[in-house]
């Protein structure tokens, strides 16, 4: 892909773009983490398409963002802001870990990505996507060699009651996000940010690319898991299953290239129609409606979840109430309450504020 910088047009419609998929996103977590996820029906599965794609997704925004960051500050300042921000993340994802376990909190998960992004981003391009195909293969395995090997640890997420000696090993391979795996939508995120996100030759690749691959791998990891059978789920040959959310290659590599391909459409036509507009607004606010959306369900979720309609119907007044929210707040011309903390002013030299569009979560 060609690594030429767009033009002031292009990187505006650049940005509104990526807030369309990051407000796609937000809205694909909320109907994941509202749930149900165990479904029968053909349209069920339809509605529950999201599931192991959403968070993906906005893990890989998340890398396209961090690679805008990193390039747009040096120095002191980068590390500042930066260190700033991994705190912030770490905190708020183990503080609404701890009032909930109906979700799985992501943002510990940002906290680590982040943390790592500055060594990643110091290499060359061709490597920076070396890594992430390493790790597709490597991290499942690693993964895989721990569950068999090392015992009695707990699979839960982090939070501030989990016990020191877990903390590793949920964030490293056994939680709900073990950045073992998912690293590679990060890593992948962060070396698309080189490339001509706003040329539409760019784009188009994404889109074809991205959905032939998602469809390839997902069909491969079906027919892999019939194959198998009863013993899909056992041992070594895990590694060749596809389940949502199993942290194994085909489904990594199915889920990271569909969230390209929409990233891709999303820069296409993400500047058409009102319902795209209510998209960009959740977009620049995803932090704040995310960790709305985490407290909502911390109060009303009840431990064996929802029956599927009154799921489908809460998810849809939460997502449509947050947007409406988002639309409202920056009608004001104001910046989401979290967004603005995570700029953090106060770390500032006196120097013109960059754009608003760079400092979203993610």
């Amino acid at each position: 892909m060609t690594t030429a910088e767009p033009g002031p047009t292009r990187r505006s419609a650049r940005l509104h773009g990526l807030d369309v998929a990051r407000g796609l996103a937000i809205v694909g977590m909320i109907v994941v983490n509202v749930g149900p996820v165990q479904v029968d029906s053909l349209l069920q599965r339809l509605y529950l398409l999201p599931y192991g794609r959403a968070s993906v997704l906005f893990v890989t925004i998340a890398g396209i963002g961090m690679g805008f960051f990193l390039r747009g500050r040096t120095g002191s300042r980068r590390w500042r802001e930066l260190s700033w921000r991994i705190v912030l993340l770490l905190v708020l994802g183990l503080v609404l870990q701890t009032l909930t376990t109906s979700v799985s909190v992501i943002l510990t998960t940002y906290a680590l990505l982040f943390l790592l992004a500055p060594l990643a981003w110091r290499l060359p391009s061709r490597r920076l996507l070396l890594v992430p195909g390493v790790l597709t293969v490597a991290g499942p395995l690693w993964i895989v060699w721990h569950d068999l090997e090392v015992h009695g640890h707990a699979q839960g997420a982090v939070s501030l009651l989990t016990p020191r000696d877990e903390i590793v090993h949920s964030l490293l391979f056994a939680g709900p996000y073990p950045l073992a795996s998912w690293s590679v939508p990060f890593l992948v995120g962060l070396w698309l940010s080189r490339t001509a996100l706003g040329d539409p030759l760019v784009q188009r690749r994404l889109m074809v690319w991205g959905a032939v691959t998602a469809v390839v791998s997902f069909v491969v990891a079906d027919l892999a898991y019939s194959a198998l059978g009863p013993e899909a789920d056992v041992g070594w040959t895990r590694i060749l299953t596809g389940v949502a959310h199993g942290q194994m290659p085909l489904w990594i590599v199915s889920a990271t290239a569909g969230a390209c391909c929409v990233v891709g459409a999303c820069l296409r036509w993400g500047l058409r129609g009102r319902v795209s507009r209510w998209l960009a607004s959740g977009g620049t606010m995803a932090l704040t409606l995310y960790v709305l959306h985490v407290l909502v369900l911390a109060v009303i979720k009840p431990e064996d979840g929802f029956a599927f309609v009154v799921g489908v119907l809460i998810a849809t007044v939460l997502w449509t109430g947050l947007l409406a929210l988002a639309v409202a707040w920056q009608r004001e011309g104001r910046s989401g309450p979290l967004e603005r903390l995570l700029r953090t002013p106060w770390l500032r030299p006196t120097a013109p504020s960059p754009r608003p569009s760079q400092e979203r979560l993610s």
